[in-house]
């Protein structure tokens, strides 16, 4: 149930926040986002890393939610913001991360997402680094193609 209220929460704030205008531009980024998560949900099939537990939803339920509903607002919230300058994109994703832990670790704390094998919190704080490169080095190859168009 906490996870449809994240989702519900996530949408009201692309409501306040997103820039509309931006959206023919910052939609493929954000369907990146979606098929990246659809990506590890499948990987999470044959290597349980972590699973989802959010009753009465199920767990694959729960994975949808994020997948169509957090992570597309996030990327979009993520690159509408990104600044200019190298120093303060590290610094910029850095906080992104950090928030995505904290997300985690509240998901953690109230049994809605457990770890198994040797997955933990640095394991995520890493891997989150890793997705949201991924998504600026998404929305950069795009926005080169549309540019050549």
């Amino acid at each position: 149930m906490v996870t449809i209220g994240v989702f519900i929460f996530s949408w009201v704030i692309f409501a306040l926040l997103g820039d509309k205008k931006r959206i023919p531009e910052l939609f493929p980024t954000a369907i990146f986002s979606a098929f990246l998560g659809l990506f590890t949900d499948l990987i999470m099939v044959q290597y349980e890393l972590w699973s989802y537990e959010d009753p009465p939803l199920a767990s694959k339920s729960v994975k949808l939610f994020l997948d169509f509903g957090i992570y597309p607002v996030v990327a979009f919230l993520f690159i509408q913001f990104i600044p200019e300058k190298l120093t303060k994109k590290i610094i910029y994703t850095a906080v992104w991360v950090v928030c995505a832990i904290i997300f985690e670790y509240f998901y953690l704390k109230y049994g809605l997402i457990k770890h198994h094998l040797w997955w933990n919190l640095w394991m995520s704080f890493f891997a989150d680094g890793i997705i949201f490169a991924f998504i600026y080095i998404q929305y950069c190859f795009y926005a080169r193609i549309e540019f050549r168009s």
